[in-house]
């Protein structure tokens, strides 16, 4: 009888191993693990109801898909009862924003920075933040509760209507002329608008301010 030594069987059953391994049909596959699916947070039900009835959301609870949201160009959320925009912030692609008539009391724009038309009129606000965005040319904000915005820096402004707030004190002296040509600021609590010496030489037509206030180049 041939004897088989012990290195001999362990080589011959490591080899049996291999064998069934590859052979065995039982083999469980690799498990692939679904893609994740990034969503944006929308606490406020009226603005996700919203987003329903434009068809960039399935369902109102709480989210959305970013991906259904992010290449959005325009937005027309007139009159929804919205008071609350948390979200707006994922709408990257984001050019003209429309919330009119809601019960917005604050509205953050700054991370759409491919934004240009801002319609917010009739709302409840005190806080409009535009953030660093230098392209900007059409905000409508009349009909709210701002004591003020700071807009020197938007120098491609061309319309700015903030008629009917709190606002105490303006300054529109850094935006140019021509380019900036409608402007409306009456029935608001001040009396001197900062302008430019340019401005000022041909304020224009279609900028409108309560008859007792000025124009100036100093509101001191």
């Amino acid at each position: 009888m041939k004897k088989i030594s012990f290195n001999g069987l362990i080589l011959l059953g490591l080899l049996v191993s291999a064998c069934n391994s590859d052979s065995d049909p039982d083999t469980d596959p690799p498990v692939v693990q679904p893609p994740i699916e990034i969503r944006t947070e929308i606490p406020d039900s009226n603005f996700e109801a919203a987003l329903v009835a434009l068809d960039l959301d399935d369902e109102v609870d709480g989210s959305v898909l970013t991906s259904r949201i992010v290449g959005v160009t325009r937005l027309g959320l007139e009159a929804e009862g919205i008071s609350d925009l948390t979200g707006i912030e994922d709408f990257e692609a984001l050019v003209d924003l429309n919330v009119r008539n809601n019960a917005l009391v604050s509205l953050d724009v700054s991370s759409n920075s491919e934004l240009l038309f801002v319609w917010a009129e009739n709302n409840e606000l005190t806080s409009l933040n535009l953030g660093t965005n230098a392209n900007i040319e059409k905000v409508g904000a009349s009909g709210n509760n701002l004591a003020g915005l700071t807009v020197t820096e938007y120098t491609t402004l061309q319309l700015l209507d903030l008629a009917n707030n709190n606002i105490v004190a303006m300054d529109v002296s850094t935006l140019p002329l021509p380019t900036f040509n409608e402007f409306k600021i009456e029935g608001n609590p001040l009396t001197c608008i900062l302008v430019s010496p340019e401005q000022l030489e041909d304020i224009p037509s279609s900028w409108s301010k309560d008859e007792e206030d000025s124009w100036s180049l100093d509101c001191e």
